[in-house]
């Protein structure tokens, strides 16, 4: 047995089972003991490290459905860009290596055409002092992060009041031991405030290292290249892909799609009450107007989800792994034809260009402005004036390094006037006994900016000032001049000495009144209004001639360099008069730049038997691309805000206007349905209509006779509609009762549409209607005021007998596959009121407008193949500027299909829309044959109604 017992011993020994077992053993024992040092040895220290592990869920962008016209052409859409991000490395970097590292990556991104685009709080105002561009709880809010306080109720009291000055002062000279950048002056003011920003926003996300902060967006491929070149110096800085918004000839459908930006903090937290769990942050863009807006819901696209592992201690990603991806918005389809809406917007420029040059004069005289509608001319003078008040002409680069002799020239003539005027001002402010009603307008307007300045630039706390006090009233009432209120305001501490630069130093009220004007004057010299206001000065002097702004023109790239046509206009040969109509005939410059009547208009293209609308057609427009995003700046500030047409306002939906005689056929329907007349009833045309006082006269000089209402609608006829709105009201005692009058011809403006907005899915005006003087609320007077797509609702419901649409742009949404999900049929209302005589009487009136014997318009639309009814309508709202034009339509109209609203504010006469509404119908009814490309000035200026 024992034998047996060595023996096996033996063979094991000499067995690689021995080898095996003593490997086993050994690791056993290892694994052992590692087990006993991490839950008995560093079990303390385990449970710390799982404890600074945690997960997060990360949005994956979505990207943005597309948006097409109603053939599938494409108008917005998305392409890749970069973005410049910042993500804290944890390096051990001083504030200044910071700052120069920032200041090295704005020099890189400005150079390549791009901008910081990060939120910061305090900014420069116009003349260049600091101010905060929030206000109330958000400007709190910024405080309470800038000291690191948890609350607002957290800030001391000198926390709380602190001015832009002071927090500027603070966070770039303070270490960041104290809450401060240390920003030397080794940067300028500039560039102080842009690192400011960025350190800014570096530093409330310390918390959240894992969230990269974006710097600037869609930033260029030199910048891409330049950043990823510098790697090395930028610690932290990055360059991460997302997704721009794109649109196609933007100029002509900006107003309706409108465009994207980034959501501020009120918008995100508006989102945020209307829904606690939405996915929208900071960090996404959103439908800012138009369609963008108002189908949001439909294009943003569902985000996808990935989850990082953070490292609590650090706020650093320890990983990512992705769990759902993103699923790209629906593709919204529009109503709009992409051909006729961008040959609309020709046609209306080339019809109001035609308008403007037909009426501009080589003349100061601006004709009968004031005084009469008739005849108002544009004085050339305006013109040139318009070339600098609208920023074709850019005054600051006239002190550039590059500027030319001229350039040069003309900014030493500026000067020398500012001096002047400056001077003269100052000395009527001085003088107590000065009559400010002597003063010319130029200068009265000079006077009332230095008070509108001193106001708005918060010198003079005018808000403290009792609406009943004597001195305010006296003013107004222009019995006391500015300077002896000013030197009230100053007796009554309404003046802001920290703003004069007082210090703690008792001065006289003749010493801050002194200091309050050098303070005044020295602002107003980096006040772009005021400057604009001496070159007009200098203009209206004829001390800058029209032949240099002409050739400055050239010289800034405002027109294409022709060097014969240079000397020719430098030598007299072609005069500025010529030149400049020439420049617009060409559309080198246009009305929309210019800002003069007319220089705007509207384009409203229904199908009336579904309410889609086909075209809407907005005067000047300006480029959507510029403002979505992120908004450029430059564009915007010396574009946007500079244009005195207002390219930005959606005029069809937005521009609220008096209707004129379009709103007849309202009175004829209420007068026609309430008995008050027939469709034989004949009305004598007698001018002038005596039964009220005052007594309204009609637009003719000759009367149009013994006439029933089709022929009142043809000829538009006041005098019948008149006496339409007074057999309407009837009267109390000796009194027209307008209550009743307008009570029932409202009945029917609400039954055509004329009450509610139109329908169509963007940001629109509430109509109104008229509520005094019936009588003169029968043709369109009165305080009735509608937008240009409401009366294209209107007519459309006139056109198709009673079917009341509310109109849509949308055709339908369907997914990126293009499988629809969604189809957008407008809703009616079917009107069985009218009966089918009065719709006769009103339609037949309307065909005679255009082609009855004695139509004045009947010649725009001989080429057509169908037939046109239609409606003309010309509005006055002052004497000072000419009368608006206006036409609505349908065709064909034995069986309408289409219908076409044109409104051409300050277009002098109705007949103006209604030659552009037949060019319209030509390109319409044409076979797509091409109609614009020429401007015409043979426009007709005589007042029709």
């Amino acid at each position: 047995m024992l034998d047996e017992i060595r023996e096996s011993l033996r063979k094991f020994v000499n067995s690689r089972y021995l080898l095996l077992s003593i490997v086993f053993v050994i690791l056993s024992l290892i694994l052992v003991l590692r087990m006993f040092r991490l839950q008995i040895v560093q079990s303390d220290e385990l449970e710390k490290n799982v404890s600074e592990v945690q997960e997060k869920s990360k949005p994956i962008k979505a990207a943005r459905g597309r948006i097409y016209d109603c053939n599938g052409v494409l108008l917005a859409y998305n392409k890749l860009s970069y973005n410049v991000i910042y993500q804290d490395l944890g390096l051990d970097q001083t504030s200044e290596e910071k700052n120069r590292m920032i200041e090295l990556l704005i020099r890189i991104i400005e150079k390549n055409g791009g901008s910081v685009d990060v939120e910061f709080y305090i900014e420069r105002d116009r003349s260049g002092r600091l101010k905060y561009n929030i206000s109330g709880n958000s400007l709190l809010h910024f405080k309470a992060e800038v000291f690191g306080l948890k609350s607002v109720n957290d800030l001391t009291v000198d926390e709380k009041e602190m001015t832009a000055d002071q927090m500027y002062e603070h966070l770039r000279y303070d270490s960041v031991n104290t809450g401060g950048f240390d920003i030397g002056d080794q940067y300028d003011d500039d560039m102080a405030l842009k690192i400011m920003a960025i350190r800014y926003n570096m530093f409330i996300k310390r918390f959240t290292k894992y969230d990269p902060v974006t710097i600037s967006k869609d930033v260029s491929q030199k910048t891409v290249a330049s950043i990823k070149e510098h790697s090395d110096v930028l610690k932290g800085f990055d360059i991460t892909e997302d997704i721009s918004r794109v649109y196609n000839k933007s100029k002509y459908y900006s107003n309706i799609i409108g465009y994207t930006g980034g959501i501020s903090d009120e918008k995100l937290a508006e989102l945020k009450e209307d829904d606690p769990d939405t996915d929208y942050t900071s960090d996404d863009q959103i439908g800012i107007t138009g369609i963008e807006e108002s189908c949001e819901k439909y294009l943003k696209g569902k985000k996808g989800e990935e989850k990082i592992t953070i490292n609590t201690s650090t706020s650093r990603i320890v990983s990512e792994v992705a769990v759902s991806q993103a699923k790209a918005g629906n593709d919204v389809y529009l109503s709009i034809d992409t051909k006729l809406q961008k040959e609309c917007y020709k046609l209306l420029e080339e019809q109001i260009t035609g308008i403007l040059l037909q009426n501009i004069v080589d003349s100061p005289d601006a004709g009968t402005r004031g005084q009469s509608t008739k005849n108002i001319k544009t004085p050339i003078y305006d013109v040139y004036n318009a070339l600098i008040a609208n920023n074709i002409i850019d005054v600051d680069r006239f002190t550039e390094e590059d500027a030319s002799d001229l350039e040069r020239s003309t900014y030493k003539k500026f000067k020398a006037k500012r001096k002047v005027i400056f001077g003269k001002l100052r000395g009527w402010l001085e003088s107590k006994d000065f009559d400010e009603g002597s003063l010319d307008k130029r200068n009265s307007e000079f006077i009332n900016y230095i008070y509108t300045f001193m106001k708005n630039e918060d010198l003079l706390y005018t808000s403290k000032v009792k609406s009943s006090s004597k001195h305010l009233m006296d003013y107004k009432d222009s019995k006391i001049n500015l300077g002896e209120f000013i030197r009230y305001m100053i007796s009554q501490n309404y003046v802001n000495l920290d703003a004069l630069n007082a210090g703690d130093k008792i001065y006289s009220e003749d010493e801050i009144f002194d200091r309050l004007l050098d303070v005044t004057f020295k602002l107003l010299k980096n006040d772009k209004e005021f400057t604009k206001m001496v070159y007009s000065a200098l203009i209206y002097n004829y001390e800058l001639s029209g032949k240099d702004l002409c050739l400055i023109l050239f010289d800034q790239g405002d027109i294409k360099y022709d060097a014969k046509k240079y000397r020719d206009v430098k030598l007299g040969m072609i005069s500025a008069y010529s030149f400049i109509t020439n420049e617009i005939r060409k559309l080198e410059i246009t009305p929309g730049d210019l800002g003069l009547d007319p220089c705007s208009g509207s384009i409203v293209i229904t199908d009336v038997k579904t309410g889609k609308v086909k075209a809407m057609v907005s005067y000047p427009s300006y480029d959507n691309n510029k403002m979505a995003n992120q908004v450029d700046t430059d564009y915007y500030y010396n574009y946007i805000t500079q244009r005195k047409a207002y390219p930005l306002m959606n005029r069809p939906t937005m521009q609220k206007l008096a209707p004129g005689s379009t709103f007849k056929m309202v009175s004829s329907f209420t007068g026609l349905q309430d008995g008050v007349i027939s469709p034989g009833t004949r009305i004598m045309d007698k001018l002038v209509f005596t039964e009220i006082t005052p007594s309204p006269k009609d637009w003719s000089s000759v009367s149009h006779g013994n006439i029933n209402v089709s022929e009142a609608i043809m000829d538009s006829c006041n005098y019948f509609f008149y006496t339409v709105g007074y057999r309407l009201s009837g009267k109390i005692g000796d009194n027209v009762d307008n209550e009743t009058g307008l009570k029932k011809l409202k009945k029917y403006a609400v039954m055509l549409g004329l009450d509610t907005k139109s329908g169509v899915e963007v940001a629109e005006t509430e109509p109104h209607f008229s509520d005094k003087d019936a009588v003169r609320s029968a043709i369109g007077q009165g305080t009735h005021m509608y937008a240009p797509v409401q009366l294209s609702k209107y007519v459309t419901t006139i056109a198709n007998g009673g079917k009341r649409f509310n109109l849509s742009l949308l055709d339908r949404v369907s997914d990126y596959d293009g499988k629809n999900v969604k189809k957008l049929t407008p809703k009616y209302k079917e009107i069985t009121e009218i009966s089918p005589s009065n719709w006769a009487a009103v339609h037949q009136g309307m065909n005679m407008v255009v082609n009855g014997s004695d139509s004045h318009i009947g010649t725009y639309f001989e080429d057509i193949k169908q037939t046109v009814a239609g409606k003309t309508g010309t509005a006055q709202e002052s004497v000072y500027h000419p009368n608006h034009a206006y036409f609505v339509s349908y065709a064909p109209y034995e069986d309408p299909k289409v219908s076409v609203t044109c409104v051409i504010p300050n277009g002098y006469s109705s007949s103006n829309a209604a030659e552009l509404a037949g060019s319209i119908y030509k390109y319409y009814f044409g076979d797509g044959k091409k109609v614009s490309g020429k401007v015409r000035t043979s426009h007709n200026n005589t007042v029709t109604d």
